[in-house]
């Protein structure tokens, strides 16, 4: 909308008398500006029936009103190119000649709907020269993978609101260029330029990414000028590249931290079909190359030869499958990629390990695997060796499995051996590395019964009976009498399954021989068995069967 005009400035015209608003209005008025074009304009709060703006000479009370005018028209802002909105003078405000350049204070008089007429100082007009941008072109309308630089041109020049003329701005006259980039996201790039004498300048840009948009606006201009609206800048495209890539590694399995080697070659597409890629930078990842540019658990890198080929070390940290492409820019028309698997075995220790021979010859291995890796199936095997740690034999294996996080427990067992050295051994796989206890011998010393005998043969039901028989141990290689060892009698009745304890803790001779009474219950199997020991294996006799009378 328009303000209505209630009184014109003119000679022989009196205005009416101006009633002046409590201080509180104030706030009607929220902002006031000066177009490039040297209109001014104010805003207002609600919907004004007069407007009259006036600048002053001075901020005295009785300062000169230098121009001043009531035809004012409304106008919508617009944040892209950065217009304003508000209430604008329909003309330039022309100063009287010989006014300087420079900022004067504004009075601003004005009348809302209801109310009576208003008065408000503050804001100031600049009566200056105004410097802008115009002409701005890209030398290029496309960057490309072999041509990622443009060079922006333009031309700042100055109009003169008391002249009304436009010429070249100042030589020196900075020029700020502002541009929004976008491949996978949204990047801001930001240069500045110096203008000739005529006014031009260039500045160039390798934005790796297509220009969406952007401005260029005079900064820091000298006192007597003012900057014009920011000046758009137009867009620049991107020419996709399509490529090829052929990669194979000299390892499928490695040690944690260590380098394979990726050879291949890579080729790009060109009007003249496919061609050897030279100086493509390489890169070889754990982790699939996605759609963004960003690159995820890079291995290694390199750049291709002249005839498109390449090769560099990757260093590998665990086992993955791994992908060789191209490093990552908007210049590619896709992600092409060639995939391999690695195997890196990971570390860990035995801890809390220990090896047993019991009484029955069964050695048993018991302990964790420990590793910051998942170790659940893996193999732990028993290992003996009868020469002395020479060599090795395997007994058992067990599976390691079952535990919480960083470790993982076995238990793996076998028949064993009357002396010899045992161990826990894992050999190298993919998942983890290889890894041996410490050496334990393990011993003890053969027993056995060489005599056993009851009498009478036949000895009725609830009747005395004697036992006796000699235990021997083995020493030297040669069978010896076992002193000072204890024997249990025990008694299987005829029609039964289990065995049961006649007489126990019986001690044998010097000479290993023992003899001794008890009762006979019935028909049933005896036999003879030797109590636990350290240092000695188990042993027992042939059961006897006496048919009671």
């Amino acid at each position: 909308m328009r303000a209505a005009a209630v009184f014109v400035l003119s000679a022989g015209v009196t205005v009416p008398a101006l009633v002046h608003a409590p201080t509180a209005y104030a706030a009607d008025v929220s902002a006031t500006f000066t177009t490039d074009d040297a209109k001014f304009g104010v805003q207002i709060a609600g919907r004004p029936l007069w407007i009259q703006v006036s600048v002053l000479a001075s901020t005295a009370p009785d300062a000169a009103a230098l121009a001043s005018t009531d035809a004012l028209s409304w106008q919508d802002g617009n944040t892209d190119t950065g217009r304003p909105y508000g209430y604008v003078t329909d003309t330039a405000l022309r100063l009287p000649e010989g006014t300087p350049y420079g900022s004067y204070p504004v009075r601003v008089e004005y009348r809302l709907p209801g109310g009576t007429v208003q008065r408000w100082t503050g804001g100031t007009y600049a009566h200056k020269l105004h410097t802008g941008v115009s002409q701005l072109s890209f030398d290029r309308k496309t960057t490309s993978l072999t041509a990622r630089t443009v060079v922006l041109s333009g031309k700042a020049t100055t109009w003169d609101p008391v002249t009304g003329t436009v010429t070249p701005a100042r030589a020196g006259t900075r020029v700020k260029v502002s541009l929004s980039t976008v491949s996978d996201t949204w990047k801001e790039l930001t240069g500045t330029a110096t203008t000739g004498a005529d006014g031009a300048f260039s500045l160039p840009f390798t934005p790796n990414a297509a220009i969406n948009r952007g401005t260029a606006t005079v900064v820091t201009p000298v006192a007597d000028t003012v900057p014009a609206a920011a000046a758009p800048v137009p867009e620049v495209g991107v020419e996709k590249t399509t490529y090829r890539i052929a990669a194979k590694l000299n390892k499928y399995r490695v040690a944690q931290h260590t380098n394979v080697t990726v050879a291949g070659r890579v080729e790009r597409l060109t009007p003249d079909g496919w061609k050897p890629y030279a100086g493509a930078p390489l890169i070889t990842t754990s982790q699939k190359p996605s759609f963004d540019l960003a690159v995820h658990g890079r291995m290694g890198s390199g750049v291709s030869a002249a005839n498109g080929t390449f090769s560099y070390g990757a260093r590998a940290t665990h086992a993955t499958q791994v992908f060789t492409s191209l490093a990552p820019s908007v210049y590619y028309q896709s992600r092409a990629y060639d995939e391999g698997n690695i195997a890196v075995p990971q570390p860990f220790s035995f801890t809390n390990w220990r090896i047993t021979l019991d009484e029955y010859g069964r050695v048993r291995g018991t302990g964790r695997m420990t590793t910051q890796a998942w170790c659940g199936e893996q193999t732990v095997t028993l290992q003996a060796s009868l020469d002395n740690g020479r060599t090795w034999r395997n007994l058992s294996g067990a599976r390691a499995s079952g535990g919480t996080a960083g470790y993982c427990p076995f238990d793996v067992s076998s028949g064993g051996y009357v002396n010899a050295l045992y161990r826990l051994h894992h050999a190298e796989n993919d998942h983890m590395v290889a890894r041996t206890t410490g050496s334990v011998r393990l011993g003890r010393v053969p027993t056995r019964f060489s005599a056993f005998a009851i009498t009478p043969s036949r000895p009725y039901v609830d009747a005395k009976m004697t036992v006796s028989g000699t235990l021997q141990q083995r020493t030297g290689g040669v069978w010896k009498p076992l002193k000072g060892a204890k024997v249990t009698l025990v008694f299987k009745p005829k029609g039964d399954t289990q065995w049961y304890w006649v007489t126990r803790n019986v001690t044998t001779g010097s000479n290993g021989k023992f003899s001794f009474r008890a009762t006979n219950y019935g028909d049933g199997s005896w036999a003879l068995v030797k109590q636990s020991a350290n240092g000695y294996f188990y042993s027992e006799t042939k059961a006897k069967y006496i048919d009671a009378r």
